[in-house]
């Protein structure tokens, strides 16, 4: 799906100005705590605990829609201190699926904000009379389900809540649940602000086990398609 019209976008990503350029100011927390079994006869284990911090700034450069609305941009991160990234391309859909150029590195924080940047991340069809609508996924050992409620709408100027749940069992068992409140801004196509709490269990076999909370905020710095 991905080269289907990402590859093409990158050989044309040097003398093709994007259609629209956003800027967006991050902050990010990371908050470990695990135990490393030993093998029998060796002793009970070990625990282990690590804390990460960061913040900067999120590029995306929309360089264009596709036939089925999925956008092709290039994001990259700017960080004050470790999570830096290079700009990588990446095939982003309304159902919150986000594909990147796999050679690259993309922070978990710059899938976040990507998720929510599908030009028909709201699609009126899919949103019931209690203004809720869900999404559910499977891909080999991953499976993904979604819901969202529009909690607030002022003119398209919309409060939505989302709760997420992903389970991925290649190695062991890693289950992640996500909750996410997002200021969205319908008569633009995008998120304002973002503030996503996320629970990350690991659970691979005897051997380890880890628990990571993450904490991420973002928030709209600049927009070239805003009104001056």
């Amino acid at each position: 799906m991905f080269c289907a019209f990402g590859c093409a976008a990158l050989a044309a990503a040097a003398d093709t100005p994007p259609l629209r350029h956003l800027v967006y100011a991050f902050s990010y927390q990371s908050r470990q705590r695990g135990l490393k079994t030993n093998d029998p006869g060796e002793g009970s284990g070990s625990g282990y605990n690590g804390n990460l911090d960061d913040k900067g700034t999120i590029t995306v450069d929309v360089l264009r829609e596709a036939q089925d609305r999925g956008l092709v941009v290039v994001v990259s991160e700017q960080a004050d201190y470790v999570r830096s990234a290079a700009p990588a391309t990446c095939a982003v859909y309304g159902n919150t699926t986000v594909i990147c150029d796999q050679s690259k590195t993309v922070n978990s924080e710059e899938y976040t904000l990507l998720r929510f940047l599908g030009a028909n991340f709201i699609d009126p069809s899919h949103v019931d009379d209690k203004q809720h609508w869900s999404i559910a996924q499977s891909s080999g050992a991953t499976r993904l389900s979604a819901d969202y409620t529009i909690k607030t709408n002022d003119g398209g100027v919309m409060t939505i809540e989302e709760t997420r749940h992903t389970e991925d069992t290649t190695i062991g068992a890693t289950t992640t649940s996500v909750e996410t409140k997002v200021d969205y801004n319908y008569n633009r196509l995008l998120p304002t602000s973002i503030d996503e709490y996320t629970t990350e269990q690991q659970n691979i076999g005897v051997k380890a086990n880890a628990e990571t909370i993450y904490q991420t905020t973002l928030n709209l710095v600049s927009d070239s398609m805003a009104k001056q």
